[in-house]
């Protein structure tokens, strides 16, 4: 956490629905006090599986006057484990970092820095389970931010269906926070 600012990461592939995970995590937050919040979207000819990223940076502090893109971010969202062979992400994870993975079981730490915390969620398997699906696969973006929500205390599963009832109606949140409140539950840490 720099100067007071909380860095997240997201790296997910095209349809995963990981750039509007940044975006509601960022209403999450600010619903739930945080005094400001960003979002940042990497938008560009990325299609449906290819790797992508989105940044959201929230701050209980003060206002945040840095627009750029996380580098090193103190919380990063792995949305396919897959994506922990690109360099690039895997070079972003610092000592410290805590990761919340897409997996249903641990994953190879090989390689990566010490001192880390690993979460694991199993939220594709909560989709299919809930049938929370889309052409290209799970709605992960509910269940990785309900697993946050869970790892962080930074806002809670009252605060996400406030938003979620104003986002997407009564119905379409009911069934967001089913999936949500099974990710919740089954976030746990690995070592």
């Amino acid at each position: 956490m720099a100067n007071g600012i909380i860095e997240i990461s997201f790296a997910g592939r095209g349809g995963q629905t990981a750039v509007s995970a940044s975006e509601l995590l960022a209403k999450f937050a600010f619903e739930n006090g945080f005094i400001d919040v960003f979002a940042i979207p990497i938008i560009g000819a990325e299609r449906r599986g290819a790797p992508i990223s989105a940044f959201t940076k929230i701050s209980k502090e003060k206002p945040i006057k840095t627009y750029d893109s996380v580098l090193h971010p103190d919380y990063q969202f792995i949305f396919d484990t897959s994506l922990l062979e690109i360099p690039r992400i895997r070079e972003s994870i610092k000592e410290g970092t805590i990761l919340i993975i897409n997996s249903k079981k641990p994953i190879d730490t090989t390689g990566l820095p010490e001192n880390l915390k690993i979460y694991i969620v199993d939220a594709t398997g909560i989709c299919i389970e809930h049938r929370f699906m889309i052409s290209s696969g799970g709605i992960l973006n509910i269940p990785m931010l309900a697993a946050f929500a869970k790892i962080t205390g930074y806002y809670d599963l009252k605060v996400m269906d406030e938003v979620l009832k104003r986002e997407f109606g009564e119905k379409r949140a009911a069934l967001n926070m089913k999936v949500a409140q099974d990710a919740y539950n089954s976030v746990k840490e690995v070592s």
